[in-house]
């Protein structure tokens, strides 16, 4: 497996309309809340995601009494949550998300979908005012703010939008801090900041599996901080707003049209359950109305109504189902490490996937500890419902916590959810003036969750580009493909999720995925922190990766060919095409950035056009190499999106940390 990042942030449940919208729940003491957009979680995720919510149809769920039981122990218990309008119990929550599983599985693909729903609208008239109100306009705000201060601090005029109200969760993230700190130079947090918001560290970080007689592998410093993202986002909510930003809280978002020279967003006061004389009255004082914007970026996750558009009649290539729990009794001694990857079982009996695990150390106390349980499936419609995997998971649970059982701890917390991805990623926009990014773009591994650990290695690279798009006045669709371009390292992934799920009717050995993982993990160990911490982080990089493979195949050269089977020719040919492109891509990321060639591509790109290179003297931007005569200014930003291309899609960007 290329990496396994962890979560130790609140989900809660929602209905979807979209059949491929990624849902996650949450129960809690309060009751669970469904709203248009919602924010929810997972391993490398650590963070929010949002989706577009409404009725979906009747599930085939079974829900045991236990569950039932369990979900009602918590009501009344716990903190304030994030913004949602709408209602519902803690075991509706639960309904409604495998409600939406259900609506996955059994989806019309194709022409039988019928024809997409229509958000994007594009016009051949321009806007009437010689200015749009905006450069940007962020849709998505819990992620969103993050690139939209990133903008901001760059010189760009942007606006948030944001369906509820901008309000992180009390429960942690799990992030390392030379992640946070990355945040700093981009002027989105300061260092100060950096040290409020991570509220606990916890050292060391432990890989195990089930049947291996190797010891753990054990590592340091990796998703080892937990985040307050209530903190997180009103420290960057602040800097956004001093840096001149607009959040537009509470505020809808109807459609887009495209214009030649920029979008109108159609924004309208979103509804608040339980409307009262104060919701009223800071209705009439909103600053909610609709916008223009030269720029629209979508961070409103795979949910996003321009994603719906997109990916209308296109089932997921991959679900990655998790469910788990925030529990208070465990022992203070033993609740100072963390848990990246496990496993304490083989495949299950019915061959539907092979459970993994994960555990971290709550901020909210010594005692308390968050765990989860996830598998890897495709969309059939035979997978089990989450209710099932939940039940499991009060089966499991306390073997793998050293528990007698579940009833030996205070929940405070029960989450369950699941992360859609698809093998054409990043999705490339089809309309001129609009760039999907995070998991609206589908950037994140499909071994991850995505979130704000896919977006903060790229938050740098997206603003740099994005200043570079407005500048140079590339805002058509070909021009902002570029931003998320094809990534070999990525699209690799799809091959180890292949090998760490079971294909409906497959019955491969109940031990090959523990064997996989231990022989995987004992031959990165052994090669060291260099090619072990980048695969711990989502990072794939070829040295790494070959020596890797070629470790495997000397260390069992017999179970190579339990792992060709498992897989199948065809992911393994498709696997071998991005595996080549990983290492063009590194050959011409290091000829671009060395020596002779290095130069050459230098004069090639320019230098990248900036707010306060503008300002400051035109002459010397034409003296550093701008206005370079072999190529004109498209050709130079297009020429500048390959360069990050190589860099990033190699795995390049990787600093060692």
């Amino acid at each position: 497996r290329a990496s396994v990042d962890g979560t130790t942030a609140a989900m809660y449940a929602v209905s979807v309309s979209f059949a491929a919208t990624p849902v996650l729940g949450i129960a809690t003491g309060r009751k669970a809340r469904s709203q248009r957009q919602t924010r929810f979680v997972g391993p490398r995720s650590r963070t929010l995601r949002t989706a577009t919510c409404a009725a979906v149809g009747a599930s085939d769920a079974q829900i045991s009494e236990r569950t039932k039981r369990l979900l009602r122990s918590i009501e009344g218990v716990g903190g304030t949550q994030a913004s949602g309008a709408g209602g519902g119990t803690t075991l509706a929550a639960l309904e409604r998300a495998d409600q939406a599983w259900h609506a996955i599985r059994n989806m019309k693909v194709g022409e039988d979908a019928g024809p997409a729903p229509v958000f994007v609208t594009e016009s051949s008239e321009a806007i009437p005012a010689s200015k749009c109100d905006f450069d940007v306009a962020v849709c998505g705000g819990t992620l969103g703010i993050i690139i939209a201060t990133a903008l901001q601090h760059l010189g760009q005029n942007v606006v948030v939008v944001e369906r509820g109200l901008l309000k992180g969760r009390e429960q942690e993230w799990n992030v390392s801090r030379p992640e946070l700190n990355a945040l700093v130079p981009l002027g989105v947090l300061t260092p100060d900041q950096v040290d409020e918001c991570i509220t606990t560290e916890f050292n060391p970080i432990k890989c195990f599996f089930f049947g291996s007689e190797a010891p753990p592998m054990v590592t340091q410093d990796i998703l080892n901080c937990g985040v307050k993202p209530s903190l997180l986002l009103r420290c960057i909510k602040k800097n956004f707003e001093d840096k001149g930003g607009l959040v537009m809280e509470r505020a809808a978002l109807g459609g887009i049209v495209v214009h030649p020279n920029g979008t109108e967003l159609d924004i309208s006061p979103a509804p608040v359950f339980g409307e009262t004389d104060e919701n009223k009255k800071e209705k009439q004082n909103s600053n909610v109305k609709p916008v223009t914007a030269r720029l629209v970026v979508d961070c409103m996750g795979f949910g996003s109504p321009v994603v719906k558009q997109q990916r209308h009649g296109v089932k997921p290539d991959g679900v990655c189902l998790v469910v788990g729990s925030c529990a208070r009794g465990f022992d203070s001694e033993q609740n100072r490490s963390a848990d990246l990857i496990a496993t304490t079982t083989d495949i299950q009996p019915d061959f539907q996937g092979q459970y993994f695990w994960e555990a971290f150390p709550a901020g909210s106390g010594p005692l308390d500890r968050t765990t989860y349980m996830f598998t890897y499936v495709d969309a059939d419609s035979s997978r089990p419902s989450l209710a099932k995997v939940l039940d499991d998971y009060w089966d499991l649970m306390p073997s793998y916590q050293n528990l007698k059982s579940i009833e030996e701890v205070e929940l405070l917390r029960v989450l369950f959810g699941y992360f859609p991805t698809y093998r054409d990623s990043p999705m490339q926009t089809q309309f001129d003036r609009i760039c999907s990014i995070g998991d609206a773009s589908g950037a994140q591994s499909p071994l991850s969750f995505g979130g704000l650990g896919a977006l903060l290695r790229h938050v740098g690279r997206l603003s740099n580009g994005m200043e570079d798009a407005l500048l140079s006045d590339c805002l058509d669709k070909e021009c902002l493909a570029k931003l998320n371009p094809y990534q070999p390292a990525l699209s690799a992934s799809w091959l180890f999720q292949k090998c760490m799920s079971v294909a409906p009717g497959a019955t491969p050995p109940k031990n090959f995925i523990n064997e996989l993982m231990a022989t995987n993990f004992g031959v990165m160990e052994g090669l060291g922190d260099t090619v072990s911490r980048p695969f711990l982080q989502d990072v794939v990089q070829f040295k790494g990766l070959g020596s890797t493979l070629l470790g495997m195949a000397l260390k069992a050269p017999l179970f190579v060919p339990q792992i060709l089977v498992q897989a199948g020719p065809g992911p393994v040919l498709d696997w071998c095409g991005h595996f080549f492109n990983l290492g063009v891509y590194t050959v011409l990321s290091v000829l671009s950035e060395t020596g002779v060639t290095g130069e050459i591509a230098a004069k090639l790109a320019g230098v990248a056009p900036t707010s306060k290179l503008l300002i400051s003297d035109q002459n010397a931007v034409q003296q550093a190499g701008w206005d370079f005569s072999i190529l004109d200014q498209r050709q130079r930003f297009m020429f500048r999106r390959r360069l990050d291309a190589w860099r990033w899609g190699s795995g390049r960007d990787y600093d060692g940390n």
